[in-house]
């Protein structure tokens, strides 16, 4: 795959991506694309996302959603995640822009010679790491009693399709 300019999730994409003011937590703006065309925006508010989409492209960007949403439902059936959580269109856009965030720190890891990037989730927030190699992965999950962590080996991480 060649250079990657923005994460995507089943063709949907977040452009010029932006934290917004705000005291409490930090949440973002951006544009919404599907297929390579501007079809809308997206602003991250304390109560959930707010979604603005041109009505023609409203149906396309639903059921790509919901295509993700299912699978990632699935997966969490298998692992015996919590039933109190809900599947929703937030979730969708949360883990877009958690993608969008960490591609530049991966690509940024790679031209300085990393191997991968590990992400940890915590109840305080979330630690990145530049790693070295799949090995050392595996050292510093053990090392630090990671248990929540996510890893990124290669630009095709960023680009998910289900």
């Amino acid at each position: 795959m060649k250079d990657l300019e923005h994460a995507s999730i089943n063709g949907v994409e977040i452009r010029n991506l932006a934290e917004q003011d705000n005291d409490e937590t930090l949440l973002y703006s951006g544009e919404i694309w599907l297929d390579g065309v501007k079809i809308g925006s997206l602003t991250e508010t304390e109560s959930g996302m707010e979604i603005n989409v041109a009505p023609e492209s409203e149906d396309a960007l639903n059921e790509r959603v919901a295509s993700y949403l299912n699978a990632v439902a699935a997966d969490n059936e298998e692992e015996d995640e919590d039933d109190d959580f809900e599947m929703n269109q937030d979730v969708f856009f949360e883990d877009l822009i958690e993608l969008e965030l960490y591609l530049p720190a991966f690509k940024e890891g790679v031209k300085e010679g990393y191997g991968c990037l590990l992400v940890n989730y915590t109840d305080e927030g979330v630690d990145v790491f530049s790693v070295e190699s799949e090995d050392e992965v595996e050292n510093i999950a053990r090392e630090n009693n990671l248990t929540n962590f996510q890893t990124f080996y290669e630009l095709d991480h960023f680009v998910i399709n289900c």
